[in-house]
């Protein structure tokens, strides 16, 4: 059975990641939590999640999971550890006796409740009394619709962790957090600030010469070999995510020059880009890091299935620099002027190979669990929209691996 799985960032008001809201649907054919009767029964939903590892998912943090009336009331959220999921309560379910006794049990049982795309209306006050969370989503009703709504109830709300959901822009964030939302889920992070025309930092220009030297035609192992070893805190890394669960090595790697050989030439330039851009602008939050990992290993997967003009190698490369934008607060025609990089890349990073902004397009809709996507509908029997579950989540393994390895 195709498991199709997808998780979006939830944020605290500092831009950290607090959590991730959890979509997957069995196949393409068939959207949780729209799934018939018959197939969601409570082993195929603990099944599908412990098929691919709640836990390598969610990477320690809560997961939010949206559950159908039907599955309240079979009291399908116990098959799930109460510490890694927080029940999302749609919002076409009402407020019925039954719904609120197992809603009770739940919260008896240390769950964490949440009422999800929330419209208030006075006959769920016993449903708020026992959420823990309620989820506002700002396309449905706008931020500048809701301070009344708010206010009207404050003293209901004492308790309730607020969640702006569909958060877009930062403007949007800034509105919501002045507005007491504590949590936010969106795509805003992914978006440059604003864009700036001041010269970069010191140590971004430092970054940017070690990029540049690894990017050469013909980089020397040797040469490379030499850089990491100068530089403490890339060493470090190196032997921290080359021991990481990621690699499933048996024995470990002590020393620059064995991880050197481990790796190769290839893995190592990759390993150097992804160091420099966690590095170039440590004001911005991790996920977009990760964001930026995840899209780049998912382009390097999907070379090996494409044909394209593209080694994987530099399909990576192109996924990995794809957020450099928001990284920098910069335009990407004035970051390409810093860096060496072919001019297929630079083609591909301003837009102009349109094979490129297919695969984009289509690692991006997969990413935010966009599956009614034309593309996903046209070609769900290709070998490329088959194999994206696959790569979707060796790409969160590499990513947060890497990222934990700090």
């Amino acid at each position: 059975m195709d498991i199709f799985v997808a998780r979006q960032p939830v944020f605290t008001s500092d831009k950290k990641l607090f959590g991730y809201e959890l979509l997957f649907r069995l196949s393409l054919d068939n959207m949780f939590p729209n799934i018939d009767g018959s197939a969601a029964t409570s082993g195929v939903l603990s099944n599908t999640f412990f098929s691919f590892g709640l836990n390598d998912i969610l990477g320690g943090k809560p997961g939010l999971i949206n559950f159908t009336r039907d599955l309240l009331l079979k009291q399908t959220p116990l098959l799930f550890p109460r510490e890694h999921i927080i029940i999302e309560i749609l919002e076409d379910i009402e407020p019925e006796p039954e719904i609120i006794d197992v809603l009770k049990a739940f919260k008896s049982q240390g769950f964490r409740i949440a009422l999800d795309d929330f419209v208030y209306d006075q006959k769920f006050s016993e449903m708020i009394h026992l959420c823990d969370m309620i989820k506002f989503d700002i396309m449905a009703t706008p931020l500048d619709t809701l301070g009344p709504v708010l206010r009207s109830i404050e003293n209901e709300l004492k308790h309730i962790t607020l969640l702006c959901e569909k958060v877009e822009t930062h403007e949007a964030f800034e509105q919501a957090k002045a507005m007491g939302f504590e949590l936010f889920q969106g795509y805003f992070f992914s978006k440059p600030e604003i864009i700036s025309y001041k010269g970069l930092s010191a140590n971004q220009i430092t970054n940017l010469k070690l990029l540049n030297e690894v990017s050469k035609q013909e980089p020397t192992i040797d040469a490379i070999k030499e850089m990491i070893k100068n530089d403490v805190a890339i060493s470090f890394k190196l032997l921290t995510f080359i021991n990481s669960a990621y690699f499933k090595r048996l024995t470990s790697v002590d020393t620059i020059k064995d991880a050197i050989t481990f790796l190769g030439l290839q893995e190592l330039k990759k390993f150097i880009y992804v160091v420099v851009v966690s590095h170039m602008n440590p004001k911005k939050p991790t996920e977009l890091i990760r964001f930026s990992m995840i899209k780049a290993r998912m382009c390097e997967q999907c070379a090996h299935i494409l044909k394209t003009q593209f080694t994987p190698e530099e399909l990576f490369t192109v996924g990995l620099f794809s957020n450099m934008e928001a990284i920098l607060d910069m335009t990407m025609a004035d970051i390409l002027e810093k860096i060496t990089l072919s001019e297929k890349i630079k083609d591909a990073l301003l837009g102009k190979n349109r094979m490129f902004n297919q695969l984009n397009d289509l690692i991006t809709s997969f990413e935010q669990g966009q599956w009614d996507h034309t593309r996903f509908q046209a070609d769900k029997d290709s070998k490329l929209i088959q194999k994206l579950p696959t790569f979707y989540m060796d790409a969160l393994k590499m990513a947060d691996s890497f990222l934990t390895s700090a």
